[in-house]
């Protein structure tokens, strides 16, 4: 083939591939080129506001203290609006207390009712008999099998069998 058609064909062929630059790619090329920079130059910004913002901090509060200085009634709006929100708290606060003592003895109402209606239906609050008050004697004792006295002893707590350790 002729040299001159070769070199046609090939510069034909490379505007129709660079036309196209995909947006991923140029992205990419551009951080591996450049990564490092972009990192330092973002250490460099944290670095700079972490250090930088106690003193904002502390040049804002003067402009403000400035501002109270200058001009006394936006202080006294301040401590007002302060003092309003303390009352409402407050306000809040009772009513809240008031409503829990009144669901309080509402609760206490109901069980009163409730005890009362046992005591009315079965005659006691439990329901049953107390423990002592049946028409057996007072020296009943249901574990003694019938003996006034009961003759079981429980074993001695020893770590040896037998009785004793050294015998």
């Amino acid at each position: 083939m002729d040299p001159l058609i070769e070199e046609e064909i090939m510069a034909e062929e490379e505007p129709s591939s660079f036309s196209m630059i995909n947006p991923l790619s140029f992205m990419l090329q551009f951080v591996a080129s450049y990564g490092w920079f972009l990192v330092g130059g973002a250490a460099v910004t944290l670095y700079a506001a972490h250090r930088l913002r106690p003193a904002l901090a502390k040049w804002q509060q003067a402009r403000e203290d400035a501002e109270y200085h200058k001009n006394p009634d936006v202080a006294l709006a301040r401590m007002e609006a302060v003092q309003r929100a303390r009352e409402l708290q407050q306000q809040r606060l009772l009513e809240a207390s008031q409503r829990a003592l009144e669901q309080q003895k509402e609760r206490e109402e109901r069980k009163r009712q409730e005890l009362a209606e046992r005591l009315a239906k079965y005659g006691t609050a439990a329901g049953g008999q107390r423990l002592g008050s049946g028409d057996k004697g007072d020296d009943y004792m249901p574990l003694s099998a019938g003996a006034s006295t009961s003759s079981y002893r429980p074993p001695k707590k020893s770590k040896c069998g037998g009785g004793g350790c050294g015998r």
